[in-house]
């Protein structure tokens, strides 16, 4: 076989090449970085890549065949390590989806931070990934650009192009597949969580009805004897104003029982329109009202939570949760690191930092 037929025939030239080094990456490789690189929730995101380095027509061919997401990487560059139990798991990730290939390097995603290099990222280049012809490909998709770096004479050479190739590509699909089925099963459990607190509203809601209706009967019963005990009332005070008549010509005894009655009358009259008032509405008026009054108890009763949470810490903050966020994703977002994980999970009562759903209201410490 000639040299000239181990190069990829279908390719797509980006930027435009020039010297004794190559770089090709292959299409679902790319795309996955890119995939990474578009993830808004994050400051940064990483990955590392598989391959291989070969000489052909006395140039250096690097191919890039796979890649797996870097966790050490997310969020925070400036604490991002890679120990034994890093490095542990992405040979085990090695071994299982790209036992041929080997390491050639990383990717990276500073999402406003462009493609040049500073020193933080060189220093993490040099330690982890050394040797001629590693790379490290950066992509900065806020500002739609991306670049390959090549570790070449000491130091990192900036590529002016690199080439997307297209062939089978079974190894990358394997870990996408692995990969996705992930990403819906905690989705799964995200939805099951959020079902879960659904359900609760809805059973705070019918109990409501429930005692509602409980006292609404209880009233019906009290306004009937009410009702009774004012009858009696009226035929008593009757009486007694006809014997007094009786005895005084000059009291009228019509007016006296009229005004007794109306006054009677009256009261009976206030303490039936106010339990009227207590009354359920019928049909869908019922289901409207009680509705926006079940959800109008559970924001009061959320709110209390939050404020008593509040209060018994010296200074805090509330933050609701939103669909991707983990704790560490939170405390970079709010403070610049993840240092105040911890504390959130303390102040929280959060035992596992995976256990968090969208919606959830989190008391954070002050900045």
């Amino acid at each position: 076989m000639k040299t000239e037929q181990q190069l990829p025939k279908n390719i797509r030239q980006i930027g435009s090449p020039v010297g004794h080094t190559k770089v090709y990456i292959e299409d679902y490789v790319i795309t996955f970085l890119n995939a990474l690189a578009m993830d808004r929730n994050t400051f940064v995101r990483g990955a590392i890549l598989f391959g291989e380095k070969k000489n052909i027509n006395n140039d250096t061919v690097i191919f890039i065949r796979g890649a797996i997401e870097g966790q050490n990487l997310e969020l925070d560059l400036d604490e991002a390590v890679f120990d034994d139990a890093v490095w542990r798991e992405i040979y085990q990730q090695k071994d299982r989806f790209f036992p041929d290939l080997e390491i050639m390097g990383w990717g990276l995603s500073r999402m406003g931070f462009s493609v040049r290099l500073n020193d933080k990222i060189k220093k993490t280049h040099f330690e982890n990934f050394p040797g001629e012809g590693k790379v490290l490909y950066m992509v900065d998709h806020l500002e739609q650009e991306d670049a390959f770096y090549v570790y070449r004479g000491q130091d990192l050479a900036r590529q002016s192009g690199y080439y997307i190739y297209y062939e089978r590509n079974p190894m990358m699909q394997d870990y996408l597949v692995e990969r996705n089925q992930k990403i819906r099963e905690a989705e799964s459990y995200e939805n099951m969580l959020e079902a879960q607190r659904d359900e609760k509203v809805i059973r705070q809601f019918r109990e409501k009805i429930s005692k509602k209706a409980k006292a609404n009967n209880r009233r019906g019963v009290i306004r009937k004897a009410a009702s009774v005990t004012a009858a009696a009332m009226v035929v008593m005070v009757g009486g007694t104003m006809y014997y007094y008549a009786k005895e005084n010509p000059t009291m009228d005894l019509k007016d006296m029982v009229r005004g007794a009655v109306e006054t009677m009358g009256d009261g009976v009259s206030q303490q039936i329109a106010d339990d009227e008032e207590d009354q359920i509405p019928s049909t869908l008026e019922t289901a409207s009202s009680d509705t926006e009054k079940a959800s109008s108890e559970t924001e009061k009763t959320e709110t209390a939570t939050e404020t008593t949470a509040a209060q018994s810490s010296a200074s805090s903050q509330v933050y609701v949760v939103r669909k991707g966020d983990t704790l560490v994703s939170i405390s970079v977002r709010k403070y610049g690191t993840q240092k105040k994980v911890q504390q959130i999970k303390e102040m929280n009562n959060i035992e596992d930092g995976d256990r968090i759903y969208p919606g959830q209201k989190l008391n954070l410490p002050e900045e």
